[in-house]
Formats: C-alpha cells, structure tokens, sequence
C-alpha cells in the first residue's frame, strides 16, 4: 500500500482487494501502464467505499465537490430575494399576493424542470444536467437588474427556481459515484451542503447590498446585488462541464462510443419509475421535508422582520439559522439511515425517515405558540433547522433502493415533489390575509404529520417495511430485473443492474444477512459432503 501524502489518502497498489484501474475512455492513453488508479477502495461497480471530504481526487471525489458547490450556488441564485425582501418590497410596491406569488413561483418552476432533468441524467450524464441548468438559468439571474414591476419580478423568480433542478442531477451523480452501503451519506452530505446555500443567502446578500447602497442608492443596489449569483452560476456551469465526470469510468459519451455503456431508453427508464408505487409515496412524503423547507426559506426572514421589529441585517442572519444548520444537520439524516441500515436494514432506513420527519412538523407547531418570544421562537427554529434537512437526507437514503433503471427519473420525480410540497404549503397557508404567518406554520406542522404517516405503506417485497417483514427468498436481483422485459432479459440488458442488487444486499440487515450467510454455508457443506 503505497502513501500519498500529498493528498492524504492511500493508493491501493494493484494487488490490493477492491482496488480496480481507472481508465478514461475517452483518452488514449497509450499503454495500460500510463492509466492513473483509483485513489479508494471500490466495489464491482468502480464505485467509491469511502466518502473522504477533504479529497478531491479525480474522479469520485472531485466530482462530489462540484457536485455539492454547484447545487449551493442555485439555491443561493434562487434565495437572495427574501433577504433583500423589505427593499424590494418598496421598490415594486408588491403586495403580500404578489411576494407569495413570487414565492411559489421560485419552487413551481423546479417542479417541471426537475422532472424533465431526470431523464436527462439517465439520457446524457449528470454533468449536463448541472452544467447546462446553471449557464442557462443565470440568465434570468441577471435579468433581475431590468425588473420594474411585479410581474417582471416574479416570473424572474420563477426562471432562477429552474436552477433548484440540480438537486436532481445532484443526488444521481452522488449515487453512480458512491456504493450502496454510503449512498445514503453521500446523497445527505452533497445535498446538506447545498441547501446551505439558502442559509448563506439570508446571511451574505444583506451586507453585499448594504455595500452597495454605499454608492449606490437602494433601488439600484439590490438590481446590482443579483450580479454575484449570476456570475457564480456561471463559473459553476463552465467547472462542472470541463472538470466534471458522469461515471467513475468515464463519461456517457466516451463510453458508448467505446461499446461499454447501453444507449438509454427514455421511455423504459420513465417506466419503471412512475409503475413503482414506492415512487409516489416518497413524492408526497418529500414534500413535507424539502418542501417545508423551501417554504420556510422564502418566509422566515420576512417573519422574523415583521413578527418582532428588528432591522434587516438582524432578520437575515437569525433567519440564516435555519438554512446553515444544513452544515451538518441533512448529512446527520443521511449518516443516521446508513448506520440503522447496517442493522435493521431498510426498515431501519423507513423508521428512521418517519421519527425525524414528524419531530419537524412538531416543531413547526411550535412556531405558533412561540409567537410572542423571541427567545423561545429562536430555540424552536434550531431544532426545527435539525429535523427538516435530517428528514431530507434520510429520504435519499432510502429514494436510491426504489428502481436502479429509472434512478434518474425516480429522483426528478422526488425532487420534485419537493417543490410541489412546497407551492401548495405556500398556497394555502402563507398566501392572503386571512391567515397569519405563525398560523401558517402551525397548520404546515399538521400537515406534515398526517403526510409522513404514509411511509407505513412502503413496503420492499425482500426487505420488508415499517411494520412488515421481507421475503427472504425475493432476492434482489429479482426485484430489480422485474424494471426489464422478458426480451431484454435474454439479451441480458439487465446484467448491468445486477452489481448494484448485490451491492445492495446490505438492506436486509445484519441478522437476515447473517442467517443467509449461515445457510449458504450450511447448502455448500451439505452439497459438497454428498459428492
């Protein structure tokens, strides 16, 4: 095991178990010696079994890194409007319908683009998705500058939203990069990361546009202050495209030229996503995580100003709270669904996805007794800031294991439930004048509930659910296989699932696994006595 300490990680040597060349296949590289290997351990797919945070080395880990930095910088794109949102406010004269409009118009778009994106992904590569998402939308984050009413200003919103996609291409290029037994990790940490972005933008945007408004005067600086997010989606966009890579062998391109990857069948993968009822509950149930926190994001700011008297700069960075808490809080979901998995396996993942996702509809209760402190308003949204994101990180621990052929589309859909959640929560509870901000949060907070009790309704014919047991006998390569017709299956276009259903495996748990193990063994010692 040689040591590269330049790096910090060990390069396996090449008789090590696990380790596998890399080869770039759209590169000559001339002879197999000058063909770099991966720098950690990987399992039948070229997958990596390690998530090692401060690498980036190429391809897994640098990838995750562009992967997280790009998701960030759309939700920073797609949240500098609530903090800057009093300034704004008096510039356009907008009413309250017209802010909730623009509200639900930044996660309405994300809805069809995140649909759309799925395909896209299991079509050309996750690079794509991120890439050409940002360079396009960073468009309509420019042309905020031009917006001179209501109208303007919220269909610029709805625009920007689109970026919101990349959460999509997000947790698909986490789940080709990583193995099954650290997806869900992974998945929680690129994500977590990401939605960061939103607490960033409460916390950064105030003192950028009060730097402005230095030489600027207020109805120009926030038009000027949209210039940062703009560049930054489009720096983002060029480094995914050229640094970027779709697989750990290479790119989707490159690699069916070569012959080593399948052209797609959209309406195939389409298929085996929307047939598979498992897709559909975690639709709804991922509109009352990631769909309450998009809510909360476009509303807590505001909240916070108008509820308690504070100035701007104070609302933006106790609102922040909430989004930064996804630093660690969404990777915590993430790391919690693997570490129950190990032993309980995938009902240890659903279980685990039910507890934290109802702890935040209580606390989102809370809010509506707390309204008339601060102090305990404050408390309640640190622990709220926990629970949401833990509850979306523990979603795409389970979200991975739905379909392996329609990955993609299975993860648009999700995604997009997320803002489809989130709309509709807006709609009804934070638009008009009937109802009050806190009252909002309280009847979100049912919702929430009543919604994450679907999850009992999951059920993985060799897993099991929540209150089932699996089939041991269901093997995984069956329930994965089941995605391809008869006639594919004797072409054997199915045998590029059947790493992953192995892979898999772990989702049985360490006593089912340990009992299957025992009676393998107990099969061969009993076949090899009768020879």
């Amino acid at each position: 095991m040689a040591d590269d300490s330049a790096h910090g990680v060990q390069i396996p040597s090449a008789k090590t178990s696990g380790s596998k060349e890399y080869t770039d296949v759209g590169a000559d590289n001339g002879s197999d010696q000058d063909v770099p290997r991966f720098t950690v351990p990987v399992d039948s797919e070229n997958k990596s079994k390690v998530l090692k945070i401060w690498s980036f080395q190429r391809p897994h880990h640098l990838c995750f890194h562009l992967n997280w930095m790009s998701f960030m910088i759309a939700f920073f794109a797609t949240f500098a409007a609530p903090p800057m949102m009093p300034v704004i406010r008096d510039d356009l004269d907008l009413t309250k319908q017209d802010i909730s409009g623009a509200a639900i118009a930044s996660v309405t778009g994300a809805v069809f683009s995140r649909i759309l994106l799925g395909a896209v992904c299991d079509s050309y590569g996750p690079r794509y998705g991120h890439g050409v998402l940002q360079l396009l939308t960073s468009c309509a984050t420019f042309g905020m500058a031009a917006v001179s009413n209501s109208a303007g200003f919220i269909a610029c919103r709805m625009l920007i939203g689109f970026s919101l996609a990349t959460f999509v291409a997000c947790q698909f290029w986490c789940s080709v990069l990583f193995n099954a037994k650290i997806v869900g990790t992974a998945n929680a940490v690129a994500a977590g990361w990401g939605n960061m972005g939103a607490g960033l933008t409460h916390l950064i945007m105030p003192y950028i546009l009060s730097g402005i408004e230095k030489s600027q005067p207020n109805f120009v600086a926030w038009r000027c202050a949209y210039f940062i997010p703009a560049w930054m989606q489009i720096f983002i966009g060029l480094a995914v495209l050229v640094f970027g890579q779709d697989l750990p062998d290479g790119n989707y391109s490159a690699l069916r030229k070569a012959g080593k990857k399948d052209k797609a069948k959209t309406h195939m993968e389409l298929l085996a996503a929307v047939k598979n009822y498992r897709t559909w509950v975690m639709v709804l149930t991922y509109g009352y995580c990631f769909g309450v926190e998009l809510t909360v994001d476009n509303n807590i700011s505001p909240y916070l100003y108008d509820q308690f008297d504070m100035d701007l700069h104070t609302a933006g960075v106790l609102g922040a709270v909430f989004g930064l808490s996804n630093l660690f809080a969404r990777a915590l979901g993430g790391i919690t669904s693997d570490l129950v998995a190990r032993k309980y396996g995938m009902r240890g993942r659903l279980w685990n996805l039910w507890i934290v996702q109802t702890l935040g509809g209580v606390c989102s209760i809370a809010m509506f007794y707390c309204d008339s402190s601060l102090g305990l308003t404050m408390m309640v949204v640190a622990f709220w800031s926990i629970f949401v994101p833990m509850g979306c990180g523990a979603s795409y621990g389970i979200a991975p294991f739905i379909t392996r052929r329609g990955l993609g589309v299975a993860s648009g859909l999700i995604g997009a439930g997320g803002n489809a959640g989130s709309a509709v929560t807006q709609a009804l509870f934070f638009t008009g004048t009937n109802m009050s901000t806190a009252e909002g949060f309280k009847w979100m907070g049912v919702m929430i509930i009543a919604v994450t009790a679907t999850l009992v309704t999951i059920h993985f014919p060799m897993w099991g659910g929540m209150l089932t047991r699996g089939n041991p006998d269901i093997t995984e390569e069956e329930y994965y296989s089941r995605d391809y017709t008869a006639a594919e299956r004797e072409q054997g276009l199915h045998r590029a699932i059947l790493n992953w259903a192995s892979e898999s495996r772990s989702n049985r748990g360490f006593k089912d696994q340990l009992a299957k193990l025992s009676a393998d063994l107990t099969e061969k010692a009993n076949t090899a006595t009768a020879v």
